[in-house]
Parts: C-alpha cells; sequence; structure tokens
C-alpha cells in the first residue's frame, strides 16, 4: 500500500506506471497476434495501449516550460561535463515535450496536423535526450572506477557514501562484477539501464533500426520499471537529474 501511494503522489510515478503498462500491451498483443482466436482481445490491447500513450502525453501538458526551466540550474553545475550534458539533454526533452503537445492535439481532434511529420520531430528530439543522458551515465562511470582505481580503503570510496546491500548473487562468479556495481551504485545503475533500453525505441520508430514491436514492448517495460525504482528509492535516483 505505501509504494502505491508513493507511486500515485507523484505526477512522474503515474507517469512511468502508465508507461509499464503501454509497453506491457505492445510486448502483449505483438506475441499473440498470430492466433486467429483471439483477435478482439488483441485489438483491445492495442486500444489499451494507444489509450495510455495518449493518456501520459495530456499527464504531461506544459511540462516542456518546467524541463526548459530547468537549465537555469544546470548551467551553473560547477562540473563542466555535467553541465553541458544535462544542459542540452533538457533543451532536447523540452522540444520533444512540445512536439508531443503538438502529437495530443492532432490525436484529440483539435487541429489537423501531419502526424508522421511531428512523430518523427518527437523521436529526433528524444533520441538526441537520451544520447546526452547516455554520456552522463558514461562519465559517471568512468568516475566511479577511476575513483576506485585510487582508493585503497573501499569502505571510505563508496560512490557518494551509498550504502551497500549484500546479496545471495554475489556468491555466482559471473555476475558479480554487475551485481556489486548495481548494490554499490544503484543510481548510475538504473539510469544506465533506463537509457539504454529507451534509445532503441526511437532508433525503431525512425527506421535505424529494425525491432519488432515485441521486443520494443520488453524495452519500454524494463526501462518503465527502472523508472519507477528511481521513483520509489531515492537513492537509485542519480543526481543532478
Amino acid at each position: 500500500m505505501d509504494v502505491w501511494v508513493k507511486v500515485n503522489s507523484s505526477t512522474a510515478g503515474k507517469d512511468k506506471l502508465f508507461r509499464l503498462i503501454q509497453y506491457l500491451s505492445r510486448f502483449v498483443w505483438h506475441n499473440l497476434e498470430s492466433r486467429k482466436n483471439i483477435r478482439d482481445l488483441v485489438a483491445r490491447l492495442k486500444i489499451l495501449e494507444s489509450s495510455f500513450s495518449t493518456f501520459r502525453k495530456l499527464l504531461r501538458f506544459g511540462k516542456c516550460v518546467e524541463v526548459l526551466h530547468g537549465t537555469l540550474r544546470t548551467l551553473h553545475l560547477p562540473d563542466a561535463v555535467l553541465r553541458v550534458t544535462l544542459t542540452l539533454s533538457r533543451i532536447y526533452q523540452s522540444f520533444f515535450l512540445l512536439v508531443d503537445h503538438i502529437i495530443w492535439v492532432g490525436r484529440v481532434g483539435l487541429f489537423d496536423i501531419n502526424k508522421e511529420k511531428w512523430s518523427d520531430y518527437s523521436n529526433k528530439f528524444w533520441l538526441g535526450s537520451i544520447i546526452l543522458n547516455l554520456l552522463r551515465d558514461i562519465y559517471e562511470i568512468y568516475q566511479i572506477l577511476r575513483k576506485q582505481a585510487h582508493c585503497q580503503n573501499p569502505v571510505s570510496c563508496l560512490y557518494k557514501n551509498v550504502p551497500v546491500i549484500k546479496t545471495v548473487y554475489n556468491s555466482i562468479p559471473a555476475t558479480r562484477p554487475l551485481v556489486q556495481f548495481a548494490e554499490e551504485h544503484r543510481d548510475v545503475f538504473w539510469d544506465s539501464l533506463k537509457n539504454l533500453c529507451d534509445l532503441w525505441i526511437p532508433l525503431t520508430s525512425l527506421g535505424h533500426t529494425k525491432l519488432s514491436p515485441g521486443m520494443v514492448g520488453i524495452l519500454g517495460s524494463v526501462s518503465s520499471f527502472a523508472g519507477l525504482v528511481a521513483v520509489l528509492d531515492p537513492l537509485a535516483k542519480l543526481v543532478p537529474a
């Protein structure tokens, strides 16, 4: 119940939850599409996906101004790499959301727009924002590795003083490095996972890659789950954001 209250009390939490349902719907209908006896269910799932997509656009209406205003904070970050990547990412995201508002206006029938053209614009701005976020993630990982290379005491070298949570997976040698990184630096881990999954969605929409709707549904679901983790766990949220 506490988890539901926390998700439901924030716009970001609702957006991530509805996004998870949206992409799960895409994954399910794509895997059921070949079965002729359940075409009605497939059609309903497609409608569900489209409805959640449209609702999320309404939920974010006006957020482009908020995101653009956020560049006033990132412009003064002391770290030059973070200053450039975060500021440019916010600008790209602001344009992405602005175009998203236009697409919503077209979907509800207020104005007649070229939906394919505006969708391409939206995906290009979204892709630019994701690439900049990934560059920031790579920089954060580099900083972590550099700090560890010069560190003598592992306890004093915890990244941002994030406590370590030991799990049984540490006993599996093949997964130990990844699990250890995810435990000690879960903000960077979840943000990197989210951006890596998101990267392929606009690339597919723009025709640069040819992933199936089912694969896009999986990637979108994983990305949405990673975003939910960041909403529920403050230590899993990468800051500054």
